[in-house]
C-alpha cells in the first residue's frame, strides 16, 4: 500500500517517456498547456497587483491602533501572511486553471486515453462520445473538483492546510477520470474507487501543485494518468466486467 505513493509520482516520468516515444501525441498535449500558462499568468498577475487590498479587506486596523503588541501582530500579518497568501493563491489559481484547461482539452484527452487503452489491451479504440458531450461531462465533474478545495479555504485554520491536499487528490482524479469514464459510466462509482486509493491520488496530484514543477509536468499528465489508470484502477474496472 505504501508503494502506491511513489509509484504514482513516478507515473509522471513514465508519461514523459511515453510522450517522447510516441511523438504524435505531443501536439495534442501542447494546446492545453499553453492555454493554462496564459490563464495562470494573467490570473496571478491580477492577484499580485491587488494582494494588498485583499489583505486590507480581512484586517486593516486604524493607524493609532498599530502600536505595541497589536502593531507587531499586524507587521507579521502583512509581511508573513501576505506571502503565505500568495503561495496559497498561486497553488489554487494554477489548480483552477488546470481544471479549466482540462474542460477545453477534454475531447483531445478522450482521444489520447482511448488510443492508449486500446493499444495496451490490443483492440481497436472504442467509439468516442461527441466532443460536446465529452466537454459537458468534464464540466460537470470540474464543478465538483474545483468547488471542494475552494470552499475549504474558508474553513478557519484547518481549511488552509486541507485545501491543497484535497486539491492535489481531486486534480489527480480529474486526469485519471479521462480514462476511467470510458469503462465506468457512473461518476459516483468512479469517485468511490478512486477515493479507496488516496495515496495514489496524492502521489500523482501533489507534483502538479508544486510551482515550476507543475509547469513542466502538466503537458504530459494525461499520459502518466492513463498509464497509472491501466496499472491500478483499470484492473479493477476490467475485473468488475468479468462474468
Amino acid at each position: 500500500m505504501l508503494t502506491a505513493f511513489p509509484r504514482a509520482v513516478l507515473a509522471h516520468v513514465r508519461g514523459i517517456r511515453f510522450a517522447f516515444a510516441h511523438k504524435g501525441y505531443l501536439l495534442l498535449a501542447l494546446a492545453p498547456f499553453v492555454l493554462t500558462l496564459v490563464l495562470f499568468t494573467a490570473g496571478f498577475g491580477w492577484f499580485a497587483s491587488s494582494g494588498d487590498r485583499v489583505l486590507a479587506f480581512f484586517w486593516s486596523p486604524e493607524t493609532a491602533q498599530t502600536g505595541g503588541a497589536l502593531g507587531a501582530l499586524y507587521w507579521l500579518y502583512v509581511h508573513v501572511a501576505k506571502y503565505l497568501l500568495y503561495l496559497l493563491a498561486a497553488t489554487l489559481l494554477y489548480f483552477l486553471f488546470m481544471v479549466t484547461a482540462n474542460i477545453l482539452a477534454s475531447p483531445l484527452y478522450d482521444v489520447v486515453a482511448g488510443r492508449m487503452l486500446a493499444g495496451a489491451r490490443g483492440h481497436a479504440p472504442a467509439e468516442s462520445l461527441p466532443w460536446w458531450a465529452v466537454m459537458l461531462e468534464e464540466l460537470k465533474k470540474a464543478v465538483f473538483v474545483a468547488a471542494v478545495p475552494v470552499l475549504l479555504v474558508f474553513v478557519p485554520v484547518v481549511g488552509q492546510f486541507l485545501a491543497p491536499v484535497v486539491a492535489a487528490a481531486l486534480l489527480a482524479f480529474d486526469f485519471l477520470d479521462i480514462a476511467f469514464c470510458r469503462e465506468e459510466p457512473h461518476f459516483a462509482a468512479r469517485l468511490r474507487r478512486a477515493a479507496a486509493n488516496p495515496l495514489t491520488l496524492l502521489g500523482f496530484g501533489a507534483p502538479l501543485l508544486i510551482p515550476i514543477v507543475n509547469i513542466v509536468l502538466f503537458p504530459f499528465a494525461i499520459f502518466g494518468a492513463t498509464l497509472l489508470y491501466l496499472d491500478t484502477f483499470g484492473r479493477i474496472a476490467a475485473d468488475s466486467k468479468r462474468p
